[in-house]
């Protein structure tokens, strides 16, 4: 047993000591000396110690990095503060602007917003680049989003650009009696995307701005006062003179019609079965309605009471016969 324990150990130090003890390599203490010791206290002692090493390598590493990136740091921090304050005055200036013209509040609330953030966005790029933070990939994620939801809301932004252009010209405001894309009514609402409408049998009409803008627009209140012209037939056998005396004393006595410029009646045309009468009289917009109701009837009472006849169509069927 002690030659091939002694073997054994040469066995352990190299090549050479299991070559020369080839005849006790089947000894069981041989194996026994080839299997590496389980690890004691020492060995773990000794790996913890070379982790402690490298979280320290690696903290003085960070450490290093951010003392020597402080100032960019420093300055990054002085952009975010300094915009964020930019960002605020700019849009409490344009929305003060705003107002002062009259402009939609609308309007004003969303493109003072929309500044804002305009603002804010391009502070955090420059804030990025100035701590030296790469920035190229940023730039890229917003252009392509830009262009994404550009592409997908394109509709949306022509009835918004729409929108702008109807506030800032103000082609027709809220309350007005307009005419377009085939509806009439009184506008009640100018939104950001779309026109509402108030018909007058009280129904709401809503329309896309861009097709409002793209279409005829017949705004009846653009002015204060406004023609009322009326047209009037009475058959041939009735009295022309009479009938025209009548309608500018109906004209004349109603109070709502305006005295400048004068009211006039006149022979318009020569028709088939009638001879028609044109009046003109100039009201005001809240009252062309009601004026005209009122002459209509006024007009057919008067005319009943002169005998003056008001032809409608009829056909006269003559029936010969062969004696």
């Amino acid at each position: 047993m002690g030659p091939c324990r002694k073997s054994a150990h040469f066995g352990v130090a190299g090549e050479r000591g299991i070559k020369a003890n080839m005849g006790c390599m089947w000894h069981p203490l041989f194996f026994l000396a080839q299997t590496p010791a389980p690890a004691g206290p020492t060995t773990t002692v000794a790996t913890l110690s070379r982790g402690s090493t490298v979280v320290v390598d690696l903290a003085r590493e960070l450490y290093a990095k951010f003392k020597d990136n402080l100032p960019h740091l420093a300055g990054a921090l002085v952009i975010l503060i300094v915009g964020w304050w930019l960002a605020g005055w700019v849009k409490s200036l344009l929305r003060r602007l705003m107002i002062a013209r009259h402009v939609d509040m609308t309007l004003t609330s969303f493109l003072s917003q929309l500044c804002y953030w305009l603002i804010i966005a391009v502070v955090v790029l420059a804030a990025l680049q100035n701590a030296q933070v790469e920035t190229t990939p940023f730039s890229a994620v917003l252009g392509a989003s830009a262009l994404a939801v550009g592409l997908a809301l394109q509709n949306s932004l022509m009835d918004f650009a729409a929108g702008v252009m109807i506030i800032i010209f103000r082609q027709f405001r809220v309350g007005d009696d307009i005419e377009a894309v085939g509806v009439k009514g009184v506008v009640e609402e100018i939104s950001i995307f779309s026109t509402h409408l108030k018909t007058a049998d009280n129904r709401r009409i809503i329309v896309s701005n861009s097709k409002v803008l793209g279409s005829p627009i017949i705004n009846s209140s653009a002015h204060a006062t406004r023609r009322l012209d009326l047209e009037i037939s009475i058959s041939y056998e009735s009295n022309l003179k009479q009938a025209k005396q009548i309608v500018l004393s109906e004209l004349q006595n109603e109070p709502r019609v305006l005295p400048n410029p004068a009211p006039t009646v006149a022979v318009n045309n020569l028709a088939e079965s009638s001879v028609d009468l044109i009046l003109r009289a100039w009201v005001a917009v809240g009252d062309y309605q009601d004026v005209r109701s009122h002459l209509l009837e006024a007009l057919k009472l008067r005319f009943d009471e002169a005998g003056i006849i008001i032809p409608y169509p009829q056909h006269e069927v003559r029936v010969k016969t062969e004696k």
